[in-house]
């Protein structure tokens, strides 16, 4: 069987009738789906001991990105530059997050969920990288297609993540504008961009919780170590039964092809 991956929504309003919704980027779900997996929507419940009967069912998590989170989580005042937090999506993220920590369940973070994963271990997060550190390039590229290469990222030989990407080096988006300071408990940072600024991270003693900065969910198609991200997260969360083991092997051959 497919694993089913499970994907917390956002709070938004939908255009024109300004009707609240719970939704997420479609692009989570598909880069998920081409890779063998099974996306399903958590939507923001109100009392969260539902998730009780949810996450048992789960076979990995993927914490998208979003908006701040709020500073008090990590022990700091918010900065002049830091976005008006979610406070919703943070409990029920970080809960997520520290039970997939607990649980040792294949999770894998982008940008915001790159943070929640570190601010669950007990982290800490720059609120602004440009102002907080002197001399970094600009990360926050929201200017260009969220699918521009913006930058370089050199990944730690010996990493889990070099192994999943294949590679020591890669180009990669950028959207972000904060980043993670401290480490949490267990956290590694196995890549950083040429400003030293943390862009991957991994959890070694874990099956599988990776993290990546950057968004790979957008440009995935072209460019294969991202690709491979989304395979190796899949096939980490599954039990790798004929069906899925031919899904993976043929999406990855898929993927090879787009990205070449």
């Amino acid at each position: 069987m497919r694993p089913l991956i499970g994907i917390p929504c956002h709070a938004d309003f939908r255009d024109g009738s300004r009707r609240p919704v719970y939704c997420n980027n479609r692009a989570y779900i598909h880069a998920v789906e081409r890779a063998g997996g099974v996306p399903i929507l958590i939507p923001l419940y109100d009392d969260l001991s539902l998730l009780d009967t949810l996450l048992p069912r789960l076979d990995g998590l993927l914490l998208s990105g979003g908006a701040d989170i709020e500073p008090t989580r990590f022990g700091e005042e918010p900065h002049p530059l830091s976005d008006e937090p979610d406070k919703a999506l943070d409990e029920i993220e970080l809960k997520l997050a520290m039970w997939a920590i607990q649980e040792d369940i294949p999770t894998l973070g982008v940008c915001r969920g790159m943070q929640v994963l570190n601010v669950a271990a007990g982290g800490t997060l720059y609120q602004d990288i440009l102002d907080l550190c002197p001399g970094s390039i600009t990360h926050a590229r929201r200017e260009k297609p969220r699918d521009f290469l913006a930058h370089r990222v050199e990944v730690q030989p010996g990493s889990q993540m070099e192994r999943v990407l294949g590679t020591r080096s890669l180009m990669v988006n950028s959207l972000h504008h904060q980043a993670v300071k401290q480490p949490g408990e267990g956290v590694v940072i196995s890549g950083r961009a040429d400003d030293g600024i943390a862009e991957l991270l991994e959890m070694p003693a874990a099956r599988f919780i990776l993290a990546v900065q950057f968004h790979p969910e957008e440009i995935y198609k072209k460019e294969a170590h991202c690709a491979r991200l989304f395979q190796a997260f899949v096939q980490a969360s599954a039990n790798l039964t004929g069906e899925t083991e031919d899904a993976f092997i043929e999406v990855g051959v898929e993927e090879q092809a787009l990205a070449s």
